[in-house]
């Protein structure tokens, strides 16, 4: 895939057919990855593979007239390929979520329901990705929610890859009760390896600059859950960050839950879209084996 559209960088040569100017690209099917893989482009490999470095790290050249070490022609496009591996990893995604981008996403054949309510929020998911860094543009998070498989993880974690590859932003991924809750609680056993974490986490969830929270509402309804829930909306909330919330329920659910702190908070910083989709896993997973 090439990544021309999607980042700015411009490491390669701006005539190559394969990266369209970037310097690499995203090969797709790779063999025991789920995400594919970005790869160097031959614009830039080529000529590398036959200088000293030998695309070895630090990817330096000597050169004679200068009578210093440079940039091997593959320089910036290795780090920049670094760096977009660094922060999808950081970020949490899924494997069979990452590079993944609005771009690959299957719309359907039709403009009619069930797939229009998905049309709808890959639409506002769109608006959002373009508009990010336009201060006009008033950004607001998504509580998406809508049946098992309706898609609402993958676009979640689309809208991430986007942010990424984009503008360098920091993300991430966490499931309510694994990457959450129950790692909060983890802290708490001495022999945990994350014992007297707790602040560490919940301020890492608190201050990133887009959170995807998945799978909100599977949690069990306690005073512990809810307490901590509510202090990390409304810490990004107090912040202004995005903030972006899958669940199988509808946000009006909140109402009578915590009383309802949590519902007032979300309600104010987030759009709520419903996805009437069919299984949409299940269709994306018919397409590849076809």
């Amino acid at each position: 895939m090439i990544l021309s559209e999607i980042t700015s960088f411009r490491d390669g040569n701006p005539q190559c057919k394969t990266c369209g100017g970037v310097g690499f690209y995203l090969e797709e099917q790779v063999r025991g990855s789920r995400a594919g893989a970005l790869s160097l482009c031959h614009c830039v490999g080529m000529e590398c593979n036959t200088c000293e470095a030998k695309g070895q790290a630090p990817y330096l050249v000597y050169d004679k007239s200068q009578n210093t070490m440079i940039p091997c022609v593959c320089h910036n496009a290795r780090f920049s390929i670094k760096k977009c591996e660094r922060l999808v990893d950081q970020a949490n995604i899924p494997p069979r979520y990452q590079f993944q981008f609005l771009s690959t996403i299957d719309l359907g054949e039709s403009n009619t329901d069930p797939d229009l309510s998905f049309i709808v929020a890959h639409d506002w998911a769109n608006e959002l990705v373009h508009h990010f860094e336009d201060p006009k543009f008033a950004r607001k998070g998504f509580y998406l929610w809508g049946g098992t498989g309706s898609g609402k993880t993958l676009l979640a974690c689309v809208i991430l890859n986007e942010l990424i590859f984009r503008y360098g932003i920091r993300c991430k991924y966490a499931k309510v009760n694994k990457d959450f809750l129950s790692a909060i609680r983890d802290t708490y056993q001495t022999d945990s390896d994350t014992h007297g974490q707790e602040r560490f986490i919940e301020r890492e969830l608190a201050n990133v600059d887009v959170l995807v929270i998945d799978d909100f509402g599977v949690q069990k309804e306690t005073e512990f859950s809810n307490r901590k829930l509510y202090d990390l909306i409304d810490s990004r909330y107090e912040q202004d960050k995005l903030t972006l919330l899958t669940s199988n329920h509808s946000l009006s659910e909140w109402k009578e839950r915590g009383q309802g702190r949590i519902f007032s908070r979300l309600n104010e910083m987030t759009k709520e879209i419903q996805l009437k989709c069919p299984d949409y896993r299940l269709k994306h997973a018919v397409d590849r084996s076809s």
